[in-house]
């Protein structure tokens, strides 16, 4: 058995070091609480506390280092009843592992819990009694959207009305059993802007009669299908035009009155899909904890714990148990008296599912090692993707990552992580997957569920080192003054990875991407963070991209993306020619200003540029090998009164457009009692390209966007928040879902929308195009504890 842990512990690999924390509360005389949170672990050189009591990142604080750890005591008024937080170690988020609670979030991660009245009273046994606590994120909201076009296009499209609610239970029933549960409620949307989106394409007939100015290339943003809304809302009333099937108010508001009064549950379930009638089981997840073995197991939309190694997800949050009402997962991990080897901490996971699809239909496993000693620490990991009935029968596809990490000295960190994807068993999956030859990606990305980046492969599963690995290498440094590291990437043409999702790159979640690059390419990355001062930072990250190989160019690229759309879209090779290079940078200013203004004030730029070397990769709408993507400044002043209490201004530039550039002006204003005030006005342009060629081609009807905001949490029932805004040809707001009442903002200007796509999935339109000839007037309240 000695033998069996000393091999496990010298081959296995990551480690992530044991830290522990403590939560202590006392009262003081004034009635307010201080609230002291300890983090264990002395080797980490940076903590900060975020939670709910922070803004979470935004207002993260930082801990004080001791001998044995990190501490901080915060202050909080006497009515709160509880905390939610977690530590930011290094820059990687930590859960406290003794904290008196954990809420899973059902996002594949565990937030600490402390209850404030239990502590104060010395109550620190949640482990010895069961201990479940219900939480919900819920809305109700209804808008009125309208047509902002010319003359007769201008008109009132639709009425709708949406309610969302997840609630949640999780904790212990019994000692060492957490479970989670997640009941949806309702799953309604408002509509979306499906019928305005390809306004630029369907005013102008020389685009529509195929006469494109950059030929057979799409263009870009601008090219939607239409289908982007929210097929899920209820109207109150529908346009009867422009394709539209109609409702009158006198039906909607009666659908609406009887509905909500007799069967309200009903109502607002989810009736796109035969199993979802409301209320279903959202997620499902329990297990148990003994000294020497954990064990935990998910249903349905239950997400696996993140699994952060070296340098990358490799175990993915976001991944579903069977998002089709099948299929699961088991995860079997060591318990807390077998992780530690002498000075050494091990871990131990195997986790047989039925997930390696995300649909539930297809066997799977994923299963690590991971070791830490010291400054030292390294994993290796193995992921199976099966096409017989049963594990390890008839794999497609197997995943062997590893890496290792080392602290030198006190500022020093080498880590370096490689995977290889081995392929086997090709012809049946593609006999499986229904994947033709003319067009070989067809199939693929629904049959392998969200993991999949590579749409098809040249060489039919036969192995090539650089076609199918991918390897990041990363030297850090880190001091008071100076934090900088440089990082070398590089992905294969057919390398991917089980379990990390990779939705389409127009739209959803991208980690696999992210982290890896786009298939085929290899990037050197410089990132520098200097402080000169308490009150200023500045960050600088430059990075070089080439093509990684031309091998089977035509295959990936002009044989294989072009021959189908979301192929294109989503996994085309970054570059349009072989010998493409790209060199970017992004940069980031913050300078604390309140010891000059002398009140809490900050302000903060930034910016990105790109620049491609071959004419093929030149911008579309620019016709130039240079575009500043963006640019952005955010303004904040604090303390300014007991009425207004504070100010952000943003301001953004936005040119990923081909055909139009997008400038915009948010203005916030905070105050008392939890009031917030935007306003905003965003001013459109076409892009040089368009304006010096190709003008003839389309109409901006819509150049000015503007609107307003307010929103107030209330004091009661459990201190919702209500909204109201007015929205015309432009949106800064989330989407309902996603909690409407918060602005939506990349680079201080609006973001981009991933919206319902009317077939059970989302897409996305950029912040450019979204609300292009539309309005919206909108009322909602939403809780969230």
């Amino acid at each position: 058995m000695k033998k069996l842990f000393a091999f496990i512990s010298l081959f296995l690999l990551l480690g992530i070091g044991s830290a522990f924390a403590d939560v202590t509360v006392k009262k003081l005389a004034d009635g307010n609480v201080e609230v002291t949170f300890f983090y264990g672990n002395p080797r980490a050189t940076e903590v900060l506390l975020a939670g709910d009591f922070t803004n979470w990142q935004n207002g993260a604080l930082p801990m004080e280092k001791g001998e044995k750890g990190f501490s901080l005591a915060v202050t909080l008024p006497a009515d709160t009843e509880a905390v939610t937080y977690k530590f930011i170690s290094d820059g990687n988020w930590t859960t406290d592992l003794r904290a008196p609670l954990f809420i899973d979030d059902g996002f594949g991660g565990k937030n600490s819990k402390a209850e404030i009245a239990d502590l104060i009273g010395g109550s620190d046994d949640s482990t010895d009694k069961a201990k479940i606590v219900y939480s919900t994120w819920t809305m109700l909201g209804t808008q009125g959207q309208f047509a902002t076009g010319k003359g007769d296009d201008a008109y009132l499209d639709n009425v709708t009305l949406a309610a969302k609610s997840y609630n949640k239970f999780g904790g212990t029933f019994i000692p060492n059993a957490p479970f989670y549960i997640e009941l949806a409620l309702a799953e309604n949307e408002l509509e979306g802007t499906k019928w305005r989106q390809n306004e630029l394409l369907s005013r102008n007939p020389g685009l529509n009669g195929g006469k494109k100015p950059w030929g057979d290339q799409p263009l870009g943003n601008v090219n939607n299908d239409g289908t982007h809304g929210a097929s899920k809302a209820h109207y109150l009333y529908k346009q009867n035009n422009k394709g539209h099937d109609g409702v009158d108010f006198s039906d909607g508001i009666k659908d609406a009155f009887n509905g909500i009064l007799t069967n309200p549950v009903a109502y607002f379930a989810d009736t796109n899909t035969d199993w979802a009638t409301n209320p279903f089981l959202g997620h499902l997840k329990f297990g148990w904890n003994t000294p020497y073995v954990n064990f935990l197991t998910g249903f349905n939309y239950a997400k696996p714990d993140t699994q952060k190694t070296i340098l990358w997800t490799t175990v993915d949050g976001g991944w579903d148990a069977g998002y089709d009402h099948i299929g699961g997962f088991s995860v079997f991990s060591l318990g807390e008296k077998l992780t530690h080897i002498g000075d050494a901490t091990v871990n131990f996971t195997f986790a047989p599912n039925k997930s390696a699809d995300r649909h539930g239909s297809k066997y799977g496993l994923w299963t690590f090692a991971n070791v830490s000693y010291n400054k030292f620490a390294a994993e290796v990991q193995y992921n199976g993707f099966y096409l017989g009935d049963g594990l390890f029968y008839k794999p497609f596809e197997q995943d062997i990552i590893f890496g290792a990490k080392n602290k030198f000295g006190d500022n020093l960190t080498i880590a370096a992580q490689m995977a290889l994807t081995l392929y086997d068993n090709y012809e049946e999956a593609k006999a499986q997957a229904g994947v033709s030859d003319d067009k070989p990606s067809t199939n693929w990305l629904a049959y392998r569920g969200y993991a999949c980046s590579v749409p098809g492969f040249a060489d039919k599963g036969d192995f090539n080192f650089i076609k199918h690995t991918a390897g990041e290498v990363k030297v850090s440094y880190a001091s008071d003054i100076l934090n900088i590291s440089a990082d070398y990437r590089y992905r294969g043409a057919e390398q991917n990875l089980l379990f990390v999702t990779d939705h389409h790159s127009t739209g959803g979640k991208t980690t696999q991407t992210d982290q890896l690059g786009k298939v085929n390419t290899q990037r050197i990355t410089l990132d520098a963070t200097v402080k000169p001062t308490d009150a200023l930072t500045i960050n600088v990250v430059p990075y070089f991209e080439t093509v990684l190989s031309t091998d089977d160019w035509k295959f990936y690229h002009d044989g294989l993306a072009l021959t189908n759309g979301w192929g294109t879209n989503r996994n085309r090779n970054a570059f349009h020619s072989e010998d493409g290079k790209r060199f970017a940078i992004s940069e980031k200013v913050d300078f604390d200003m309140s010891d000059i203004i002398g009140k809490s004030s900050s302000v903060s730029l930034v910016s990105n540029q790109e620049f491609v070397t071959e004419d093929e990769d030149k911008f579309l709408g620019y016709d130039s090998k240079s575009l500043m993507n963006n640019l952005g400044v955010k303004f904040s002043l604090g303390d300014l009164g007991d009425t207004l209490q504070g100010i952000d201004i943003y301001y953004g530039l936005n040119n990923g457009n081909d055909v139009m550039m997008f400038n915009t002006l948010i203005g916030s204003l905070n105050f008392k009692g939890n009031t917030r005030v935007d306003a905003f006005v965003g001013i459109r342009s076409f892009t040089p390209e368009v304006s010096d060629k190709y003008e003839e081609y389309f109409d901006l009807n819509h150049p000015i966007g503007f609107g307003i905001g307010i929103s107030k949490q209330l004091k009661r029932a459990k201190k919702p928040t209500v909204y109201a805004q007015f929205v015309y040809d432009m949106d800064p707001y989330n989407e309902f879902g996603d909690g409407q009442d918060q602005l939506n903002l990349s680079n201080y200007g609006p973001a981009d929308h991933y919206v319902w796509a009317g077939n059970g999935d989302t897409a996305a339109c950029d912040a450019v195009n979204y609300y292009y000839g539309a309005a919206a007037v909108r009322m909602g309240i939403r809780w969230s504890f």
